[in-house]
């Protein structure tokens, strides 16, 4: 199988501190890979650097056979990213949500109105479409951040605390979910 994710000697210092230290990591496709630790360990700083919102202070990170810091818009694309944080724009719908995001990715998604109809679908959200995401519950909530990451059909999905808040039942949703998107 073809090496996603390749990340060699990973090193980041944030406020003089040594947050990340020579952390190596490879993914291949249909593979899960999780990041355990305490808190404060670096998860989500070396995930960061994973999906290019941090440049590392050492290492080199390849997405998709591309090296993140020499063509870090060709990596992107094949990148999806939920973030721990609800990061979405209260002025727009569920559906805009989608929609809107998808334009942040060049080139633009083909048929993109067939690839949001499919994901509210998948993920269950088609009787929320003209709802605002701040109305969602937090289960459903999680799903529109997994929905809006996949938008534009990345290889590699990068999921920070994806199930954090959530109750057991909207927690082993999200999982199915996850593990669905293996076979993809």
């Amino acid at each position: 199988m073809p090496t996603l994710l390749d990340a060699r000697g990973l090193v980041k210092h944030l406020g003089g501190r040594r947050v990340v230290d020579g952390v190596d990591l490879a993914c291949e496709s249909a593979q899960i890979v999780g990041l355990l630790g305490p808190n404060g360990a670096g998860k989500t700083t070396t995930l960061r650097m994973l999906y290019g919102f941090l440049r590392p202070d050492a290492g080199s990170i390849h997405v998709n056979g591309v090296e993140l810091g020499r063509d870090l818009v060709r990596a992107k694309r094949a990148i999806g990213v939920c973030t721990q944080d609800d990061t979405f724009d209260g002025d727009f719908t569920v559906e805009q949500n989608l929609s809107i995001a998808a334009h942040y990715f060049r080139p633009r998604p083909t048929d993109l109105g067939r690839r949001v109809a499919e994901l509210m679908e998948r993920f269950d959200l088609v009787g929320y479409a003209r709802d605002k995401p701040e109305t969602l519950s937090g289960g459903y909530r999680r799903r529109l951040m997994i929905a809006r990451a996949l938008v534009h059909r990345p290889r590699l999905l990068f999921l920070d605390e994806p199930t954090t808040g959530l109750d057991p039942q909207a927690r082993m949703g999200v999982w199915d979910l996850v593990d669905g998107l293996r076979s993809e």
